[in-house]
C-alpha cells in the first residue's frame, strides 16, 4: 500500500505530461497549417499585386498611346488648318481683290452703275472682313510673335472687350522654353475658349491668369472671381469640355476648381517634349 501513492503520482504526471505534449503538439500542428495557409495567401497576394501592376502599366501604356495619337491628330488637324488658311488667303483673297479692281474699272467706264457698283463694293469688303476673320481663327496670327507675345495680345483684347480686368501672373521660365508649335497653339487656344466662357458665364469683375514652368511641363491657370459652378454635372458644359479634349489630346492634366460664388480656377498641365 505504501509504493501505491507513488505510483498513482507517478500516473497523475505521466498523464499530464503526455496530456500536455498532446495539446503542444495540437498547437504546433495548428501553427504549421495557419503558417502555411499564411504562405498560401501572401502567394495569392503577391500574384494579385503583379497582375495589377501589370494592368496599371498596360493601361499606363494605353494611355500614354492614346494622348501620342491624339497629339500626333492635333498636329495633323493644325497643319491642315495652316494649309487651308494659307490657300483661302492666297486663292480667295486675289479674287477678292480682282473683284474690287474690276468694279472700280466699271463704276469708271459705267457712270449711272455707281450707285449699284457701291452695293457691290460693299459686300465685296463684307467677303473680305470675313475671309480674314477665318484665315485668322485657322491660324492665329498673334503666334507669329511667339506665345509670350500672343498671351498678352489675347488678354488685352479680352479687356477692352468684355471690360473685365485681366491680371497676367508668369514666371519668367514660362516663356524662356524653346519654340513649339504644336503645343503654343494648344495652349493659346485653350486660353482662348477659357477667356471667352469666362465672359459668357462667370458674372466675374476681375481675371487672373497664370503661366509657369512645372517640373518637365507648363503649367496655365485660369481664375476668376465670378457666381463660380453650381455643382458638377453643370461643370461637363459651359465649353469646358472642349477645354478638356485638347488638353487631353495634348497629353496634359486638366483640373477645375469651383464653388458657387467663389469663383472658377481651371488649371491644365501641358507635356513638354
Amino acid at each position: 500500500m505504501r509504493y501505491a501513492q507513488p505510483l498513482l503520482e507517478i500516473d497523475v504526471i505521466i498523464a499530464g505530461a503526455v496530456m500536455l505534449a498532446g495539446i503542444a503538439l495540437l498547437l504546433l500542428w495548428r501553427q504549421r497549417r495557419l503558417h502555411r495557409a499564411l504562405i498560401r495567401q501572401e502567394s495569392k497576394l503577391a500574384e494579385e499585386r503583379g497582375r495589377r501592376e501589370l494592368a496599371e502599366q498596360a493601361l499606363g501604356d494605353t494611355r500614354l498611346q492614346v494622348a501620342r495619337l491624339g497629339a500626333s491628330q492635333q498636329s495633323l488637324r493644325d497643319a491642315e488648318r495652316r494649309r487651308i488658311a494659307r490657300d483661302l488667303h492666297d486663292d480667295m483673297g486675289q479674287h477678292l481683290l480682282a473683284m474690287s479692281f474690276d468694279i472700280a474699272a466699271l463704276a469708271q467706264r459705267h457712270a449711272t452703275l455707281a450707285q449699284p457698283l457701291a452695293q457691290v463694293e460693299a459686300r465685296v469688303q463684307a467677303a473680305s472682313r470675313a475671309l480674314r476673320t477665318i484665315v485668322r481663327d485657322l491660324q492665329p496670327e498673334q503666334l507669329e510673335s511667339g506665345l509670350q507675345g500672343a498671351v498678352q495680345q489675347q488678354l488685352e483684347q479680352f479687356s477692352r472687350l468684355s471690360g473685365i480686368p485681366c491680371r497676367l501672373e508668369a514666371e519668367p521660365a514660362a516663356f524662356s522654353i524653346p519654340a513649339d508649335e504644336r503645343m503654343d497653339a494648344v495652349v493659346f487656344r485653350v486660353l482662348q475658349e477659357s477667356l471667352s466662357n469666362i465672359a459668357r458665364h462667370a458674372q466675374a469683375s476681375e481675371v487672373c491668369i497664370g503661366l509657369c514652368r512645372v517640373a518637365d511641363g507648363l503649367s496655365l491657370t485660369v481664375r476668376d472671381n465670378g457666381v463660380g459652378l453650381p455643382d458638377p454635372p453643370a461643370r461637363r458644359g459651359c465649353g469646358l469640355r472642349g477645354i478638356a479634349q485638347r488638353v487631353a489630346e495634348a497629353g496634359g492634366r486638366f483640373d477645375i476648381s469651383s464653388q458657387p460664388g467663389h469663383g472658377t480656377a481651371l488649371t491644365m498641365s501641358f507635356p513638354l517634349q
